[in-house]
């Protein structure tokens, strides 16, 4: 798996029920879906260049969660501004999450 041509960095990542890997790629404002074999499957554009985290959610796991950095704004990103510190839900992506174990100790 590399993220050259998407650019940015590897922040938060989750892992759906088809086994693909979806990462949030801070600075670049972009959502990765790759294959078990890490070529890039999908890719979602998001409103803000600082994404930070990912998660699927809601009563089916059929809800993405993402977050984006809530840190005093960056010069190179006004545009982050208004949006920092945000959570976004993405629907109808025809993929579900999958349950995570809570932890025990």
């Amino acid at each position: 798996m590399s993220i050259r041509s998407e650019g940015g960095a590897a922040d938060g990542a989750t892992v759906d029920s088809e086994g693909y890997l979806w990462n949030a790629l801070v600075y670049a404002g972009k959502l990765v879906r790759y294959t078990p074999e890490g070529k890039v499957d999908r890719i979602i554009e998001m409103p803000v260049k600082k994404v930070t985290s990912v998660m699927f959610g809601g009563e089916n796991l059929d809800v993405l969660y993402v977050t984006s950095m809530a840190q005093p704004p960056l010069p190179r990103f006004p545009e982050d501004n208004q949006l920092r510190g945000s959570l976004f839900a993405i629907y109808d992506l025809g993929v579900t999450g999958v349950a995570e174990r809570r932890f025990a100790g």
